[in-house]
């Protein structure tokens, strides 16, 4: 394992420089040793720079309507949401105490008319968008597509350069580690010179 020891004054310290493509000579305690390493980086990581500073600060009342405020308030209490007033889509007729009040059938007629206003209208937008909103839903899809592809490429991109930056460590590391074997094998040779020179002498 080309690992260098730690030149340290407490026993329990350990340096780990490693060449992970080339090294095999560790076991399970190294590996939770780095595991622990990374751990205890996450915890006091704090980032160098403000990558918001560039946008200005947010105003989160912007969004509290009165609307918004009164049912923030009722979910606090708790208490249940009102149910939807449908009495406008109801057509009471007088009752039978104002069964001869002009006034009162008068007003249930224009009620009527109304109702029966808001259905055509709505009958209208239903044959429009049987005729148009089709094509707008697939327009909508297709631009949901191209940014899906889109995203997809630059997900195989992004994996294909980081294919590349393995790969290209593994080379650096093993050119590294045939010099490092080289340098060793250089090193015992001068050793074995040197001892036998002074064997000879």
């Amino acid at each position: 394992m080309f690992a260098l020891s730690a030149p340290s004054q407490s026993s329990s310290s350990h340096l780990v420089d490693a060449l992970p493509y080339l090294d095999t000579a560790y076991g399970e305690t190294d590996r939770q040793h780095a595991l622990n390493l990374i751990a205890n980086e996450c915890k006091i990581f704090l980032p160098t720079a403000n990558y918001l500073k560039h946008l200005p600060v947010p105003d989160y009342d912007i969004f509290l309507t009165p609307t918004l405020m009164k049912e923030n308030a009722r979910m606090v209490k708790k208490e249940e949401m009102s149910k939807l007033d449908m009495s406008r889509c109801e057509l009471p007729a007088p009752s039978s105490a104002k069964a001869g009040d002009k006034q009162a059938w008068k007003k249930a007629m224009e009620n009527a008319r109304a109702q029966n206003e808001h259905l055509v209208v709505r009958e209208g937008n239903l044959e429009l968008m049987e005729e148009l909103a089709a094509d707008g839903f697939l327009r909508r899809n297709r631009l949901l597509e191209d940014i899906l592809h889109s995203e997809e490429e630059n997900l195989r991109s992004q994996k294909q350069n980081i294919l590349q930056i393995h790969a290209k460590r593994k080379a650096s590391q093993l050119e590294a580690g045939s010099k490092l074997k080289d340098g060793e094998a250089a090193w015992v040779g001068m050793l074995t010179k040197n001892y036998q020179q002074k064997q000879r002498n």
